[in-house]
This record gives C-alpha cells, sequence and structure tokens, in this order.
C-alpha cells in the first residue's frame, strides 16, 4: 500500500497562518489577549450546542430560548455573539445586534469579536479540509497589555447596522470599489480589519494572484463557495 505525499502548502500560507492564530495572544484594540484567547476556545467548542442546534432547525431562531452550551469564560452577550455566527450567522438581524448591543457590548467590541472569528473560520477551514490539526497559538506570546480602547474617527454613517470606514468612491483595476465594503465595515476597529486581510488576501485577492489556476478559475470557485454558504456578496 503507498503512502499519500502531503499535500504541498505555498510558504506564504504558511506563514500567514500563524500570524493569523498568533494575532489571539496579541492585545487587541478593545480586547485582552486573554478574552481573544478565549473567543478562540470558545468558537471551537461550541459546535455542540444544544441551544444552537435547536435555532438553526426552527423556522425563526428569535422563537427558541434559553442558554448556550459554553466554556463559561466569557461575557454572555459575548457568548451569544460567537454562537450565532458560527451557527446561523445567515439570519442574523438588525433588531438582533441592536439587543447585544443593549447588554452594554460596544459596536467596536463587536467588530473585534467578529474580525476574530472571521479569521479562525477562514484557518480551521482550510486545516480542516487538507486534514491537518487546528493551529495553536503560541501561549508563550501572550500580551500583558491593556487594550488601548483608542476610536477611530475616519468612519461616516451610511445608513449600515455600524459606521463604515470612510473612503472615497474610486474604482480599482478590477472595476470594483477600491476600498471594498467587507473592509470597510471594519472600519471601527482598523487593527481588526488588518488582521482579518493579512489572513484573508493570501487565499484571495483582486490583484497579483499567486495561483496555478487562472482568474475565471479562481472566481468560479469562489462563487460557488459563496453561493454554498449563503454570503450576502
Amino acid at each position: 500500500m503507498t503512502q499519500e505525499k502531503p499535500l504541498p502548502i505555498r510558504d506564504a500560507i504558511t506563514s500567514q497562518h500563524r500570524l493569523g492564530i498568533n494575532a489571539f495572544a496579541e492585545t487587541g484594540t478593545w480586547l485582552s489577549a486573554g478574552d481573544r484567547l478565549a473567543i478562540l476556545e470558545e468558537f471551537r467548542h461550541c459546535g455542540a450546542c444544544r441551544l444552537c442546534a435547536a435555532r438553526k432547525t426552527a423556522l425563526s431562531p428569535y422563537s427558541v430560548d434559553g442558554d448556550h452550551d459554553c466554556l463559561d469564560n466569557l461575557p454572555r452577550n459575548i457568548i451569544e455573539v460567537i454562537h450565532r455566527v458560527k451557527s446561523d450567522s445567515g439570519r442574523l438581524t438588525h433588531r438582533w445586534f441592536q439587543s447585544v448591543l443593549d447588554t452594554g457590548l460596544l459596536a467596536e467590541e463587536y467588530i473585534e469579536i467578529v474580525g476574530l472569528l472571521a479569521i479562525v473560520i477562514i484557518l480551521d477551514s482550510f486545516s480542516t479540509g487538507i486534514g491537518h490539526e487546528l493551529l495553536r497559538p503560541d501561549v508563550s506570546l501572550l500580551s500583558d497589555k491593556t487594550p488601548d480602547k483608542i476610536k477611530n474617527p475616519k468612519v461616516v454613517d451610511e445608513g449600515a447596522w455600524v459606521p463604515l470606514l470612510e473612503a472615497p468612491s474610486v474604482e480599482g483595476k478590477s472595476g470594483l470599489p477600491a476600498v471594498p465594503n467587507i473592509a470597510r465595515a471594519m472600519g471601527l476597529v482598523p487593527l481588526a480589519m488588518q488582521q482579518f486581510f493579512l489572513v484573508m488576501r493570501v487565499h484571495y485577492n483582486l490583484d497579483d494572484l499567486d495561483y496555478d489556476i487562472n482568474r475565471r478559475q479562481v472566481e468560479l470557485i469562489a462563487a460557488r463557495v459563496s453561493s454554498h454558504n449563503a454570503c450576502f456578496y
């Protein structure tokens, strides 16, 4: 019986993924390194949550009440965000978002949390897809700094759930906005945006593709995956 060879992985993916997972051990703009590690642990734990399972199969997730099965190392409002984003993100509503803010969670904290969840979704999906163990942060790098909680003044209200990054309405080489909405949506917390795109761009970018397949093939795969995930964009 022949032994399977490991899949070749580009060095850029390996290095950017390592930076991405170690970002959880860094102090954020609004969250401590300890909280960020706890968010990672909760995300990886919450797949077996009975409340999430019941909500996902319900006609409306808002008709099912209860408590999340969780590690109990984070505030309840952060637990709710983690579980809902992982289990049923396609049915999140502005009313739900506002209800989370009404518990005392700041919009900036929400953006930082969602940015971290987006990173771990990429990392874990990739590792699982190629049969590798999930990456773990280097806890020796755990930061003890206090979040500076500095607000970004360069945001504008354009009717979205949160203020958007202020950006000129100009097109890039692709004919799409030079600053995409997915980036503008994270404008309240520039660090969250930078850390997410550090990981995301190694898998998908509009320019300077370093792939063995052409642009049309890339977009076909991207469109199919987006459709499967009911992606709004």
